[in-house]
C-alpha cells in the first residue's frame, strides 16, 4: 500500500468498530470532498499484512466553544470569536468498511476484517493501481458502470450468471433478483442498459426481456431512446448473442383454454350483449366446446389454428343461440330474447363486420404462419433446451401498444399473454432439474409497478391474478436459477412480497419522500448515515447542461466485490459511453456513442 502522506486524509479515531470506523480527518483534507470517497487504510492481522477498503459515508464538524450558550450569543453578534472560530473547529468521518484483503506470496486474497485498527492508523484516498492490484483475482468478473461517488475512481462490480461452474466462468451457483429504482429521469433506464451489457458477458445466461412500454425492443432493434447514446443492440452482438424480438403477431397462443379466456376479454361476449362476467363465462364455454368438438369426416373440423374463418364464426354463432345453449347462458327470458335477437341480425346482416372486426384479430393470436412461434419453443430457447449451437439469446417480447399498433391490443390482452408467459417460465424453469442443472436465464420486466401493484386490486379481475403469479414466480423459480430484474419509478407503488424477494438493489434519486423513503429505510437497516447521503444527491436533471450531469445511485447487495459488509454502496454512472466501454474493454464499433 502506498504511504504516500499527501494522499493521507484521516487517522482512525473514536469509537470504532470493525466495520464502521470514526475517522479523524487531518487538516489538509478539511477542504478536500470526501463524502463518498473510497479510502484504505493497512493493518496487521493473524501476523500478516491486510489492507481493508470502505467509503466514506458522512462528516460531521464539532466545535465545542460554539456549542457553549455564552459563546453561541457572541458569535451572533460578531461571526466569529478569533482564535476559536474554525481553530478549534474538530472533523470525523465515518468509514464504513466494505472490503479486507491480506496480502500473500500469490498477491492479494480477501480476508474478513476481525479487528479493530488502533487509533492513529492512517487511511488514505485510493488510487486506481492500488484497487486493480486488490482484485487481481475478480479480473476477469469486474464490470464498471460508473465511479465512485464524488470520486474518480473507477467502482468495481460484478453481474454473476446463475448457473454453476461447469455453465460458464463467473456463475453464482444461485439465481438473485434484481430491482432497479428511481424517478423519470434519475437514470434507471440507462443503468438497466448497463446492466443487461454486463449480463450479455456469459454465452448461458438466457436473457429475457419483457417490455411493456417498448423501449428496450426499440434500442435491442438498433433504434436509440433518449440521450445515452449506447448503442445497446451492437454492444449485445458483439458478445457472440443474438437477439430475437417477438411482438404480439409473432406469438401463437396454443391452447383451447385460452381461447375461451380471449372469447371474454376480447369483448367477443361483450359484441353479443353478453355483458356479465358470469354469462360471460358460460357463452365462451359454449362457443369453444362447438368448435373443438367439431368433426368432418372423423377428423377437427375447426383446428385452433385455423379457426379465424366464416365457418367458424357461423358456428359459435349458432352454437349460442341453440335452445339448451341460450338456456344455458341466460336462465332468464328477457336476456335470451335479446342474445337470440343480437345473433340473428348478426347472421344476417353484420357477419362480415363481426368477421373482420372481432373474430379474425381475436383468432389470429392462435393463428399458424411464418415467423410464428409458441411461448414453449421461446423459452426453450433461452432455457438452452432447444439444442441451439452457441449462445442462449437475448429475447425481447414487446407487450406495448406502441409496438403492436397494427394488431388488436388491449391492456386485458397484455396481461394474459403476460400471464401465460409467467405459467411456461414456471414451468420450463421447474422441468430444468430433470437435467440437474439451473435453468441460468434472467427476466427483465420494465414498469414493473404496472403489473404488480402495492395495494387493493379488485378480485377476480386479470390485474389481480397477474399480480399473485408474479408473486408466485418470483418466490418460486429462484431455486430453480431464474432470476428477475425490476425496473420501477416507485419503491412503494410496487407489491411489497416481490420487494421483500429482492437481494440486489439500485436506487436513483426521488425516492427520499413519504413511504418510499420509508421502504429505503428498511433496505438499508435504518443505516442514518447512509440515507443522509441519499438525500444529498441532486436531480440529475437541475444541471445547467447535459454535459455537467451526474447520475448517483445507491446500492445494496453483493453487487461488489467492496460489499462484502453488506452496507449500502454509493457510485456515479457513467454519462460518457465511449468511457463505460473502454472500461469494460467492449468495443462499439462504429456506434452512435455520445458523452
Amino acid at each position: 500500500m502506498a504511504n504516500n502522506r499527501n494522499q493521507d486524509v484521516a487517522v482512525v479515531g473514536s469509537p470504532s468498530t470493525n466495520t464502521e470506523l470514526t475517522l479523524d480527518l487531518l487538516q489538509e483534507a478539511t477542504e478536500e470532498r470526501l463524502v463518498g470517497a473510497l479510502t484504505a487504510f493497512q493493518a496487521t492481522q493473524n501476523g500478516q499484512t491486510i489492507v481493508s477498503v470502505g467509503q466514506i459515508v458522512g462528516i460531521e464538524l464539532k466545535n465545542k466553544w460554539h456549542e457553549d450558550s455564552v459563546f453561541r450569543n457572541l458569535v451572533k453578534r460578531t461571526g466569529e470569536i478569533p482564535p476559536i472560530t474554525n481553530r478549534q473547529d474538530t472533523r470525523t468521518a465515518d468509514l464504513v468498511v466494505g472490503a479486507t484483503f491480506k496480502r500473500t506470496t500469490d498477491g492479494f486474497q480477501p480476508e474478513v476484517l476481525g479487528m479493530v485498527p488502533a487509533t492513529g492508523t492512517r487511511v488514505s484516498r485510493i488510487d486506481q493501481a492500488l484497487l486493480d492490484q486488490l482484485l487481481q483475482a475478480y479480473r476477469s468478473e469486474v464490470f464498471y458502470l460508473g465511479r465512485a461517488y464524488a470520486n474518480e475512481i473507477l467502482y468495481p462490480m460484478w453481474f454473476k450468471h446463475f448457473g454453476s461452474s461447469d455453465q460458464g466462468l463467473g456463475g453464482a451457483g444461485e439465481a438473485y433478483h434484481i430491482g432497479v429504482f428511481g424517478k423519470t429521469g434519475s437514470g434507471k433506464s440507462g443503468l438497466a442498459k448497463m446492466m443487461l451489457c454486463a449480463y450479455s458477458r456469459h454465452p448461458n445466461l438466457g436473457i429475457l426481456v419483457i417490455d411493456p412500454q417498448g423501449e428496450f425492443t426499440l434500442e435491442l432493434s438498433g433504434s436509440r431512446v433518449g440521450n445515452q447514446g449506447l448503442a445497446l443492440d451492437q454492444i449485445v452482438r458483439q458478445q457472440g448473442r443474438s437477439i430475437n424480438v417477438y411482438r404480439i403477431a409473432d406469438i401463437q397462443l396454443d391452447d383451447w383454454n385460452t381461447f375461451e379466456e380471449m372469447l371474454i376479454s376480447l369483448g367477443f361476449c361483450e359484441e353479443l350483449t353478453i355483458t356479465h362476467n358470469n354469462n360471460a363465462v358460460r357463452a365462451a364455454e359454449v362457443v369453444r366446446n362447438a368448435l373443438e368438438r367439431a368433426t368432418q369426416g372423423g377428423r377437427q373440423q375447426f383446428p385452433l389454428a385455423n379457426a379465424g374463418s366464416r365457418d367458424a364464426l357461423t358456428a359459435a354463432l349458432n352454437a349460442v343461440i341453440d335452445q339448451q345453449s341460450i338456456q344455458y347462458i341466460f336462465p332468464s327470458k328477457d336476456p335470451r330474447v335479446r342474445l337470440q335477437n343480437r345473433v340473428q341480425d348478426i347472421l344476417t346482416n353484420r357477419l362480415d363486420e363481426v368477421l373482420n372486426n372481432k373474430w379474425i384479430p381475436l383468432c389470429s393470436l392462435f393463428a399458424a404462419g411464418p415467423g410464428r412461434r409458441r411461448l414453449y419453443g421461446i423459452v426453450s430457447d433461452l432455457m438452452g433446451t432447444a439444442n441451439l449451437a452457441g449462445s442462449r439469446p437475448v429475447v425481447v417480447i414487446d407487450l406495448s401498444a406502441r409496438g403492436n399498433q397494427n394488431r388488436f391490443w388491449t391492456e386485458d390482452l397484455e396481461r394474459r399473454l403476460l400471464s401465460k408467459l409467467l405459467n411456461v417460465l414456471i414451468a420450463q424453469s421447474t422441468s430444468s432439474l430433470s437435467t440437474r442443472q439451473s435453468a441460468n436465464v434472467l427476466v427483465l420486466l420494465d414498469e414493473a409497478h404496472r403489473h404488480a401493484p402495492s395495494g387493493r386490486l379488485e378480485q377476480d379481475t386479470e390485474a389481480e391474478r397477474l399480480r399473485v403469479l408474479l408473486r408466485r414466480a418470483v418466490r418460486e423459480t429462484r431455486k430453480y436459477g431464474l432470476g428477475w430484474f425490476f425496473i420501477s419509478q416507485t419503491l412503494g407503488g410496487l407489491d411489497p412480497e416481490i420487494l421483500q424477494q429482492l437481494r440486489i438493489l439500485a436506487f436513483g434519486f426521488g425516492l427520499a419522500m413519504g413511504t418510499e423513503f420509508d421502504r429505503l429505510r428498511d433496505f438499508v437497516g435504518g443505516d442514518k448515515r447512509s440515507l443522509e447521503l441519499y438525500q444529498s444527491f441532486r436531480d440529475p436533471q437541475s444541471f445547467p447542461a447535459r454535459n455537467l450531469q451526474e447520475f448517483p445511485f445507491m446500492a445494496v447487495g453483493p453487487i461488489s466485490p467492496l460489499a462484502f459488509s453488506g452496507k449500502p454502496v454509493f457510485f456515479s454512472m457513467f454519462t460518457d459511453m465511449n468511457r463505460f466501454l473502454q472500461a469494460n474493454n467492449m468495443d462499439q464499433g462504429n456506434g452512435d456513442s455520445q458523452p
